[in-house]
């Protein structure tokens, strides 16, 4: 599946200055199914991201994703994963979901590259997640978060997922029932 997001490529334009360099936000991104062929394009993003992105997604900073973890990343058995691709082929963020067959919530992760972050990348990403969860049968997502990770606790309320937050070995869980039809404004209860 590939999607092109009109609201991520307007703001992109607006946002934009100059060419996009490395690890810099493009004028224009495309999010498509990830493949097992995106590992190298992965791997690279993975080590632009700076110690406190990686930090934040995967609750430590390693510099280097092992093989066999960056595998079930892309194309992981009970779910699937995004990648959002600049025009120069480059990928600045990878968002996964989790769903094992009969379970009654998904479960997301992402990570967006330092450069690619702020520009509503996040939002689409997790909606997206959210609209493939539901497809699959999910009634809900959730996403364990560091408790300073603000940003993706408020990427739920801009995704429109009404949430309800908790606690669980240290850290916020956060779930999410999948509305029905077009995503709500969303907060967490």
């Amino acid at each position: 599946m590939e999607t092109t997001t009109a609201a991520v490529r307007g703001r992109a334009r607006l946002t934009m200055v100059g060419g996009a360099g490395v690890g810099e936000w493009p004028a224009r991104v495309r999010v498509r199914t990830a493949r097992i062929e995106d590992a190298a394009e992965v791997r690279a993003m993975h080590e632009r991201c700076s110690p406190e992105t990686r930090r934040l997604r995967y609750f430590t900073s390693t510099p280097r994703l092992p093989e066999s973890a960056l595998g079930r990343l892309l194309v992981p058995a009970d779910g699937l994963s995004l990648v959002a691709v600049g025009p120069d082929g480059a990928i600045g963020a990878l968002a996964t979901l989790f769903h094992p067959e009969g379970e009654r919530m998904g479960e997301v992760a992402l990570l967006v590259e330092d450069g690619w972050q702020r520009h509503g990348l996040g939002t689409t990403l997790l909606r997206s997640l959210a609209e493939h969860a539901a497809a699959r049968g999910a009634m809900g997502v959730r996403a364990h978060v560091l408790p300073w990770n603000r940003r993706m606790l408020a990427l739920f309320e801009r995704a429109g997922l009404v949430g309800r937050c908790g606690y669980e070995d240290g850290v916020v869980l956060v779930e999410a029932e999948l509305p029905a039809g077009a995503l709500s404004t969303g907060r967490c209860a």
